[in-house]
């Protein structure tokens, strides 16, 4: 009987200890998942200048990666979902540069079509994880301060919240004064943002198509949390190791630097490719921490475009598609960012459709939960009543883009102190010409 017992206290401590080990293991391994379970941005969050360099949430390093779309007015087929998609999972892209064509048939001739294409691509990388470029592509843009304003605000307004972000508010200033013309042009344009966005990052264009980076580190913008456009292209014979130094005085200076259009070829877009060039362009750029973009995802006939005539607008492509800068610099993105995506699993795919589900807890005493699914962007209006259909508060009113959403209702604030009872949840989602109405229940006891 004592060796019996003695066995089963023996099988109760072994089971004991391989519960512990299972608890450490299920605990160490969601632990794992956890970590892995997110997307680049949401693993390095809100990115924000420090001293002369650009850092992640965490306070460190970081050098995005990644391509320029061609002028939206005339290389459009490549706004679109699948190929910002493509760019990340195939090329490993981090970051993505939306360049919105001001004058020439662009912005100012046709707003509605423009802005559209913009919200596009900016919706697309939200949903994929990356880091979007918002770029004010124009060389005057002094004179259509204004219209940038607006347009920069309404982005604002809708987007801020998310650190994907990125504004750069004049592509390339021509030769133009930085003391007088460009820099009070991007201050006010500046000013109007933060009124709305206090974080996100700003890259401000610099005289001289945007190789003027020395002397605006002289006399700098005041602003918080602004970068420096810095353009090149590397086989134009004043874009060498003269405009890597006009980089490095600014650098010493104190300002960070942001590479948001680079090419292979001559300043045209044409002409040879100086892979050489490039190659130490690239050194230059990894070694001081600088962040970049190409130019361009296109398909027109000119050596700077990355894709060869008549390629698939919605990514996909084969080898055999790319033109010789276009796997050229995909090899630089892949050996730069490949690490980095190894260590993520990529996002949910998109819901199928409409969902607004029943609110978590239900009876609550004081906070709830509401969780809704956007299938396509979407105007989501969310709202509280009573019985009685008095309005009690307004939740949510602004578009969002396609994903899964959680909100809570916190009836402890004060603008929103009410009484126990039943109350209706009323969910609007309109998109194009249809909409979508459901109502819920809820049952406040406190």
């Amino acid at each position: 009987m004592q060796t019996d017992k003695r066995i089963i206290d023996m099988k109760s401590h072994l089971r004991k200890y391989l519960k512990i080990l299972f608890l450490i293991f299920s605990v160490y391994l969601g632990s794992v998942l956890r970590a892995q379970d997110s997307t680049f941005v949401e693993k390095h969050g809100l990115i924000t200048v420090s001293g002369n360099h650009i850092v992640d949430k965490n306070n460190e390093p970081i050098i995005l990666r990644g391509m320029c779309l061609f002028w939206s007015q005339w290389e459009s087929e490549f706004y679109n979902y699948d190929c910002i998609k493509w760019l990340r999972d195939d090329w490993k892209c981090t970051v993505i540069r939306a360049s919105m064509g001001i004058e020439m048939g662009g912005y100012l001739d046709h707003p509605a079509t423009e802005k559209e294409k913009i919200k596009t691509v900016i919706d697309a990388c939200i949903d994929l994880g990356i880091y979007i470029i918002v770029d004010w592509h124009d060389h005057n843009a002094q004179e259509h301060r204004p219209q940038a304003i607006a347009f920069f605000q309404e982005i604002a307004q809708e987007y801020g919240e998310y650190p994907n972000l990125i504004y750069e508010l004049f592509n390339e200033p021509e030769q133009d004064d930085w003391g007088t013309v460009v820099r009070p042009y991007l201050a006010a344009v500046i000013d109007s943002i933060r009124i709305l966005d206090p974080d996100n990052l700003i890259i401000a264009g610099t005289p001289t198509w945007s190789q003027d980076v020395d002397i605006a580190s002289n006399n700098p913008l005041s602003q918080n949390n602004i970068a420096y456009a810095l353009h090149f292209y590397a086989a134009y014979q004043y874009h060498k190791q003269t405009l890597r130094n006009k980089a490095t005085t600014a650098l010493n200076n104190g300002i960070a630097l942001f590479v948001t259009e680079f090419g292979t070829v001559l300043n045209t877009g044409d002409g040879p490719i100086d892979t050489a060039e490039t190659r130490i362009w690239m050194n230059f750029m990894e070694n001081n921490l600088i962040s970049w973009c190409n130019w361009s995802i296109a398909d027109k006939n000119e050596t700077s475009a990355a894709l060869k005539s008549g390629a698939a607008s919605k990514g996909n492509w084969p080898d055999s598609v790319l033109t010789e800068s276009g796997s050229l610099i995909r090899n630089y993105i892949i050996q730069g960012n490949r690490q980095l995506f190894d260590k993520i699993i990529v996002k949910k795919p998109v819901p199928m459709e409409f969902t607004f589900e029943q609110n978590y807890p239900n009876p609550f005493n004081s906070a709830t939960q509401m969780n809704f699914e956007l299938p396509v962007r979407a105007n989501i209006n969310l709202r509280i009543y009573d019985l009685r259909g008095n309005l009690i508060c307004i939740l949510l009113n602004k578009a969002l883009p396609a994903g899964q959403y959680q909100i809570t209702w916190n009836t402890g604030n004060d603008r929103n102190k009410v009484p126990s009872g039943v109350y209706l949840s009323q969910f609007i989602a309109s998109f194009e010409k249809e909409t979508v109405l459901v109502s819920r229940k809820l049952l406040l006891i406190k």
